[in-house]
């Protein structure tokens, strides 16, 4: 029982020090998040006139993967300042697992629903020719 104790207080400690030996590769994984996100906002936005159902299953993710860089950043910088609660072990624990819940979510819905639409309706997905079709007008154009 004493050895939970000491996990839940090693976990839940509020003011954990600004002893921290993964300061370097989780300013990198945040810095890689904001220029994923960045990267992949181009790619939506070059892809989205085309495939309808590209633009429809991956909306939001840019904007995901930016608050995620950035909620690093900050649960980062507020352990290295020791500010009470906001550096806790716990936090960024948390921020962990909704990060991998995310890509793994991402990931799978490329894989499967993804391939799924596009098997269904290819014509509904990819239109890179529409023609805009000639109004009718009813009056003659005069000379």
């Amino acid at each position: 029982m004493e050895k939970v104790n000491t996990l839940l207080k090693y976990i839940f400690d509020t003011t954990p020090g600004s002893d921290f030996g993964y300061y370097l590769p989780m300013l990198i994984l945040s810095g890689l998040l904001i220029l994923a996100g960045i990267a992949f906002m181009f790619v939506y936005n070059k892809r989205k006139r085309k495939d309808f159902a590209f633009k429809r299953m991956f909306k939001n993710t840019s904007r995901s993967l930016v608050f995620f860089g950035i909620l690093f950043l900050f649960l980062i910088g507020t352990r290295y300042e020791n500010i009470p609660y906001f550096g806790m072990r716990f936090l960024l624990y948390i921020s962990l697992l909704g990060l991998a819940y995310l890509l793994y979510s991402y990931v799978k819905k490329h894989r499967t629903d993804y391939r799924k639409e596009l098997k269904l309706n290819p014509k509904s997905t990819f239109k890179e020719n529409v023609q805009k079709e000639v109004s009718y007008t009813a009056k003659k154009k005069r000379k």
